[in-house]
């Protein structure tokens, strides 16, 4: 906002035209944001069931994924499967593209072209490899889940920003505008009294003459 709005202003009617116009234009873009705001906070409750429901299978079949991982490393121990570890590559490639949705711009992961390991002359619990054929198998619900995360968060920042906005425009700029309408008021009234007694003393003076 302009700085006459953050000061004390210069009395006159044209400012005070001014402030008024401003406040009005505020009032306005405060309406825009909440709705703005009210809108995103739809979409993200619409979002929330789906995340929880996503979750859950998700976190299941990650738990899955540990139980065979726990029992490769009980049969062979934790330091054998770091040394495979440490000598196996897994080749996944990655790519984000952009998705709107909602008029919104998201980056979306991707996974494609898994490579398998090849563990060399290491033997190999079964489970491991069961371990490895399962998380191949939910990789894609995987990304799906991260890519609502990342939809509701952005969504949820998005709120958070819309209400910063707001409280700003309710707790900062609104109460200057009017303190500064009141400034410029109570002077105007201050000085059209002045006015007035000045023309009263020169019309006495005049009159007796």
């Amino acid at each position: 906002m302009s700085v006459s709005a953050l000061q004390r202003p210069t009395p006159s009617r044209l400012m005070l035209i001014r402030l008024r116009t401003q406040e009005a234009l505020y009032r306005r873009i405060r309406k825009t944001i909440e709705d703005a705001r009210n809108a995103t906070l739809q979409r993200l409750r619409a979002l929330i069931p789906t995340l929880e429901s996503k979750r859950k299978v998700s976190y299941g079949e990650i738990g899955r994924v540990a139980e065979l991982y726990q029992a490769a490393k009980n049969r062979v121990g934790a330091e054998a499967l770091n040394l495979m570890a440490s000598s196996t590559r897994v080749r996944v490639d990655g790519y984000v593209e952009d998705r709107v949705i909602g008029g919104l711009k998201f980056g979306v992961l991707n996974v494609k072209g898994f490579g398998g390991p090849t563990y060399g002359i290491y033997s190999v619990p079964t489970e491991l490899d069961s371990a490895l054929t399962e998380l191949v198998s939910i990789l894609p619900s995987l990304m799906e889940l991260i890519n609502l995360e990342n939809i509701f968060y952005t969504l949820l920042y998005r709120v958070r920003e819309y209400q910063r906005m707001i409280n700003a425009i309710d707790n900062v700029i609104l109460p200057r505008i009017r303190d500064s309408l009141s400034f410029i008021r109570l002077a105007l009234d201050e000085i059209e009294r002045e006015d007035f007694i000045r023309r009263v003393i020169i019309n006495r003076i005049i009159g007796t003459t």
